[in-house]
């Protein structure tokens, strides 16, 4: 085989390498791009998780504030009530009274803010398409587009390390392709320089 048709098969061979490698390139830039977007759908998912459970939360702190509220306004009301029915109270049942009055008031103040807090918790449940009188379904539902999202992921993942085996697996053959390359380079000036000589040893008197 001559220097010249050796190295056309080198090209060609080094160009039959290339191609798979581009392609596994694009694949691997595509399964990137898809593992981000996976990634995103998944995070917000557990974002609606984690509100369904902070709305949980606030709404139990709001139910045992209310009680604790509603117990704390009857022991002032009472309180209030003998204070006034009491010909001469002592200082002790007016320090109670405001002790009671104040408790309260700090109770109310309580309440109030987990009142707001569930009601906003609630409208950001409804613009995410979950509604709080069916929470226990849509928990649910929740649950397993998440448990699906992340076999997802996974599987992603997976392929991305396999494509990128591959990649390294293609890249290592391209360089020894490339180092064939340049050895046929070297062997076809090697011997295009020997035809020279010998021209010249042959016909001394001409130039080249």
């Amino acid at each position: 085989m001559s220097n010249n048709l050796r190295l056309e098969v080198l090209l060609k061979a080094v160009d039959q390498a290339t191609r798979p490698l581009k392609s596994i390139q694009t694949a691997s830039k595509t399964l990137s791009g898809d593992i981000r977007n996976t990634q995103k759908g998944l995070r917000d998912l557990n974002g609606q998780a984690s509100k369904i459970n902070g709305f949980r939360k606030a709404s139990a702190q709001l139910a045992v504030t209310g009680q604790a509220l509603g117990k704390a306004k009857r022991e002032a009301g009472e309180l209030a009530v003998q204070f006034k029915n009491t010909t001469s109270p002592t200082r002790a049942q007016a320090q109670a009274l405001e002790a009671a009055k104040r408790a309260a008031s700090e109770l109310q103040t309580k309440y109030n803010s987990l009142r707001t807090s569930v009601q906003r918790q609630r409208s950001e449940l409804m613009q995410a398409g979950i509604n709080t009188r069916t929470l226990s379904a849509d928990e649910r539902r929740l649950k397993t587009s998440i448990s699906e999202t992340t076999v997802q992921l996974n599987r992603q993942r997976e392929a991305l390390a396999r494509v990128s085996a591959q990649q390294a697996k293609l890249g290592r053959v391209k360089e020894r392709y490339k180092s064939g390359k340049e050895l046929a380079g070297n062997m076809a000036a090697a011997g295009a320089a020997g035809v020279v000589l010998r021209q010249r040893e042959r016909w001394p008197g001409l130039n080249y």
